[in-house]
């Protein structure tokens, strides 16, 4: 039997799946630019036509039955492949030259951009949109060409390839450095302002001071960020000392925008990847701006290296 004979109504099945999104009839009429009880009267249809429930009506809303649950993975799955076939059209149609990158706010400032004209140099016909993560690089990949993720190699699901290994040092402004000295100087972190990313994050100031015996921050003042673009901005000012993620932070101290607060890097084992969904191939203009990527990471190590 077809799947038109199977429904009720073509309209059925976008509706139910807004509703099963939302579990919430109002919501999902908000959608559809109908009333609440428009999507109620189809929801119902639907039901005696499959002769199941799909919902259940409580005190509080409505929920998925196993059935509903059921329909609702395969047509949420099959949403998506019509997007994604959908995306890749428009693509070749229209905007081949735009590949979309999900990365962190601050590599997107301090690494990308100091390289954007350069970019543009290399490739003309293909324009960049930016997808900014503010924090730890992490989500989804699937409505973006390429991502920058941390701890993502390959698997089933996606596509990776390492950018870089995970390397946090601290950093400051010369200025900065003349002024209060480096960690290595002091018997205490008295003299010293150290910029801070608010929130949880994997490596505090605490955890790097401790790996390397030097004092704990107790009599430090301190700046706290809710974006880590902004920790690495005050550090660039002069304003403090501030923990720095190497490969956001390698241009400017190629530039000696940024230098060394202290000898030790603390190197974690652990690594960024660039990644893309494995359910469709990276198309040219992607694979252009991976390879691209890939070329400048690499040769910005050869530079801090042999500088």
């Amino acid at each position: 039997m077809t799947l038109r004979k199977l429904l009720p109504s073509p309209n059925a099945i976008f509706m139910f799946e807004a509703a099963a999104r939302h579990l919430n009839f109002t919501s999902a009429a908000r959608e559809f630019n109908v009333t609440q009880s428009a999507i109620s009267r189809m929801i119902a249809r639907l039901e005696s036509h499959l002769d199941v429930k799909l919902f259940l009506r409580t005190p509080t809303g409505i929920e998925l039955t196993d059935d509903g649950r059921m329909l609702y993975g395969a047509v949420g799955s099959g949403f998506q492949q019509i997007e994604i076939a959908l995306d890749d059209i428009r693509a070749r149609q229209g905007e081949a030259g735009t590949v979309t990158l999900s990365l962190s706010s601050a590599f997107a400032m301090h690494w990308f951009m100091p390289r954007f004209d350069r970019f543009q140099a290399s490739f003309p016909g293909i324009d960049l949109r930016f997808q900014l993560v503010r924090g730890e690089p992490s989500g989804p990949v699937e409505d973006v060409d390429l991502a920058i993720r941390y701890n993502q190699p390959p698997n089933a699901e996606q596509q990776s390839w390492e950018l870089m290994e995970e390397v946090v040092l601290p950093v400051c402004s010369p200025g900065y450095l003349s002024e209060h000295g480096s960690l290595d100087d002091c018997a205490d972190l008295g003299r010293h302002t150290l910029a801070h990313l608010s929130g949880s994050i994997r490596i505090p100031w605490q955890r790097y001071l401790a790996q390397f015996d030097y004092p704990q921050p107790t009599g430090s003042r301190s700046l706290t960020f809710s974006d880590y673009t902004l920790v690495v901005q005050s550090a660039i000012k002069g304003r403090g000392m501030a923990l720095g993620w190497w490969h956001v932070v390698a241009h400017e101290l190629l530039q000696k925008g940024l230098v060394k607060g202290g000898k030790h890097e603390l190197r974690t084992g652990d690594h960024y990847y660039l990644v893309a969904t494995a359910r469709r191939p990276l198309r040219k203009p992607a694979v252009l701006v991976r390879d691209w990527l890939l070329n400048e990471m690499a040769v910005l190590k050869r530079e801090i290296l042999s500088g």
